[in-house]
């Protein structure tokens, strides 16, 4: 491991270079830095979000208050959805060090989950979006829960229902982004696995999809951890 801790030039060389290989021309251009900061914040870098945040509303599409609100609104579903992945601790920094910049004027204080209900429509949103990323393949991860059921009540009722379906502000295409990238950042084969398969499923092209974990290797790179154990959505594409 390096003892050199990056900077914020290195951050926005980063960005740069993540803009310009996205696949944004087929995805969507607000696609990207859903991406990146779910991977900054998974990689243990979760105090770049500030950075991120910085490099992106110096964009002229975000020189009024109103955008740069809808822009944080996308960025904290984003963290939030990230808590279900890697915990709450490194969501909280990464939305704490953005806290932290914001001008008073942009910040938003909308409350997306403040009518949640753990009830029978939780329920039917999380196994929908289950059904959609799975599909067949769905029996073989409950299989695996059935000796631990809390572990499937979680995600069923709470990484499916409360976090991963709500679509108030992300919709599912910026979902997989933002799990696929927070997944794969933490060198997880298996669930990496379903979720480039997942990604496949909701409409994003093998070669975008393949293009996406390029630009989470910038990252892998940037806050120097390995993705060696992860596999590339050629090795999953017979099972999409």
């Amino acid at each position: 491991m390096s003892l050199k801790e990056p900077t914020a030039e290195d951050a926005i060389k980063l960005f740069q270079a993540i803009e310009e290989k996205f696949p944004s021309a087929s995805i969507g251009g607000d696609k990207w830095y859903l991406s990146t900061i779910s991977a900054l914040t998974g990689g243990g870098v979760p105090e770049f979000a500030a950075e991120l945040y910085k490099y992106i509303i110096a964009k002229p599409e975000f020189s009024t208050s109103e955008a740069r609100k809808a822009l944080v609104r996308r960025l904290r579903e984003a963290l939030v959805k990230c808590v279900s992945i890697v915990g709450v601790c490194r969501p909280l920094e990464a939305i704490f060090s953005i806290g932290a910049i914001e001008r008073p004027e942009d910040k938003d204080y909308t409350f997306t989950r403040k009518d949640w209900q753990c009830d029978e429509m939780n329920h039917q949103r999380g196994m929908d979006w289950l059904g959609k990323l799975y599909k067949q393949n769905l029996s073989l991860p409950m299989k695996r829960m059935e000796a631990h059921k809390d572990f499937e009540w979680i995600s069923k009722e709470i990484t499916y229902g409360l976090y991963l379906s709500d679509r108030q502000i992300l919709d599912d295409t910026d979902t997989q982004m933002v799990v696929l990238s927070a997944i794969m950042i933490q060198n997880l084969k298996n669930e990496t696995a379903w979720h480039l398969r997942g990604t496949r499923r909701v409409g994003v092209s093998e070669q975008d999809v393949e293009t996406i974990q390029q630009c989470i290797e910038l990252i892998a790179k940037f806050a120097e951890v390995s993705l060696h154990k992860v596999p590339r959505v050629a090795d999953i594409e017979h099972e999409v």
